[in-house]
């Protein structure tokens, strides 16, 4: 069955939720390397970055966050 979330009586699906909210965590994980320098020893940096928005999405897909009682399904 597919995830869905009730936001205000609307059902959403849990992917583009889930994928704005990687989306926004892996651009301040970019940010943060960025200051550090650290693309400097990356290869392939769009390669490294898509990896790491992957890598975020499965993290909050696999281990979600606690939601308010009128978010969950």
């Amino acid at each position: 069955m597919i995830q869905e979330y009730a936001i205000h009586g609307v059902f959403i699906a849990a992917a583009p939720l889930t994928a704005m909210l990687a989306v926004g965590i892996t651009y301040l994980l970019h940010s943060g390397l960025i200051a550090l320098r650290f693309y400097r020893w990356v290869w392939h940096p769009v390669l490294f970055d898509t990896a790491m928005f992957v890598a975020v999405w499965a993290l909050i897909t696999f281990h979600p966050l606690p939601l308010p009682q009128g978010l969950l399904p």
